[in-house]
């Protein structure tokens, strides 16, 4: 089984995740498009895990952002592509579900299932042009996982920062919670923010 994975399964938890028959179907699906030009899953949590590893995170956050990285898209197979991609159609909507076979934290629960959160709000503006929604989209983000912030930036900077993924939806992001009075962790240099003031 491991043998067929691009990445080192480190604990007992990651192992046993990657047993389970849904979760080994889930990385062998995708094939290059936007944002993924890797293709399968496996490609892209091999890729975000390698980011996690290059912010040098704490033991514990390394652990969590793992646990992230592991289960964040690896649901998309089971996304009906012919009905809207929302609530429990949706991929992380489905991850969250299926991560609850394992975790019990309602905290990392919730980083799982609203993962792509910030950049859906993005789309909102640069898509549909409605920024005021998407402010307020992210305000409900911010509200929901309160102290996991710097948890949810790290994890959105791993997964967005993939060669074939934009930045926009990271700088727009991290400008918008700067604004709001928040701390940000180191940024990478792709992401370079307007000074503030």
């Amino acid at each position: 089984m491991e043998e067929n994975i691009p990445f080192r399964l480190e604990t007992a938890l990651e192992r046993k995740i990657a047993a389970d028959p849904e979760w080994l179907a889930g990385i062998e699906w995708g094939k290059p498009r936007a944002g993924h030009m890797e293709g399968p899953v496996k490609f892209h949590i091999a890729d975000v895990l390698a980011n996690i590893d290059a912010q040098h995170p704490e033991p514990e956050e390394r652990r969590v952002l793992r646990l992230i990285a592991l289960l964040h898209d690896t649901f998309k197979y089971q996304v009906d592509e012919h009905r809207p991609r929302i609530h429990s159609n949706h991929h992380a909507y489905r991850a969250r579900c299926f991560a609850q076979r394992y975790i019990s934290d309602p905290i990392l629960l919730d980083l799982i299932e609203l993962h792509d959160e910030a950049y859906n709000s993005w789309r909102l503006g640069a898509i549909k042009g409605d920024w005021r929604h998407a402010q307020e989209r992210v305000d409900l983000l911010l509200a929901r996982i309160g102290p996991a912030l710097p948890l949810y930036i790290r994890f959105f900077l791993a997964d967005s920062g993939t060669d074939s993924k934009d930045p926009a939806p990271v700088r727009w992001f991290l400008d918008y919670v700067r604004k709001k009075g928040f701390p940000l962790p180191p940024i990478p240099s792709r992401y370079k923010l307007p000074k503030e003031g």
